[in-house]
């Protein structure tokens, strides 16, 4: 029996396909969005809200062909024009989408959610909640979009979407008392190509 089961593995893994396709993406992406700044110690607490517009690229890496429904991994880095407590040039951020395609011949349709963290490097040094210094913090945000794309081909497309990004900010010190908390909520248009290989 055991000579079966080595025989029939054999089988089934040269008989399966020696790679799965993947689909590599470029996007210039574009956001427009808000920063909320509360500042709060035990006697107060300020709220502010300022501009959090940016502009930058995304490279995306999907488990399957342009037209597929499929898992991707993602890197973005962008310059942010924001003004305020919090001044930041340059961040990125990186995780993981799905993406589930309606396709439709050339035009494909899709719905996109996904997780992911991020860094911001800033012009000001801060005390993290675990009492180190850094010029660096870090975000969780979750994302959701949808788009369209056109196949030229089966290997090549462009694609244009529209997402809603939010992300939450760890919390830092700032000052001897001062506690700071930030939320972006981001509005991200984005166009790009995709290759599938």
């Amino acid at each position: 029996m055991a000579k079966y089961r080595l025989l029939i593995a054999t089988i089934l893994l040269f008989s399966a396909p020696a790679y799965a396709e993947l689909t590599f993406s470029l996007d210039l992406i574009k956001d427009s969005g808000d920063r909320d700044l509360e500042l709060s110690n035990y006697r107060f607490q300020v709220d502010s809200s300022f501009n959090a517009d940016s502009t930058g690229y995304r490279l995306r890496l999907g488990l399957g062909s342009v037209a597929d429904s499929r898992a991707e991994l993602y890197f973005s880095q962008y310059e942010v024009d924001a003004q305020g407590q919090f001044n930041s040039e340059n961040e990125l951020d990186f995780g993981a989408n799905y993406i589930l395609t309606f396709p439709q011949k050339s035009l494909i349709p899709f719905l996109k959610a996904g997780i992911g963290v991020g860094r911001a490097d800033t012009d000001t040094k801060f005390i993290t909640s675990t009492g180190d210094t850094t010029d660096n913090i870090w975000n969780v945000h979750f994302n959701l979009g949808a788009g369209l794309s056109y196949s030229f081909t089966e290997n090549l497309a462009v694609t244009a979407s529209l997402g809603y990004v939010y992300r939450v900010w760890e919390e830092i010190d700032y000052g001897s008392s001062i506690t700071m908390s930030i939320t972006d909520s981001i509005f991200r248009f984005g166009v790009g190509v995709d290759v599938s290989f």
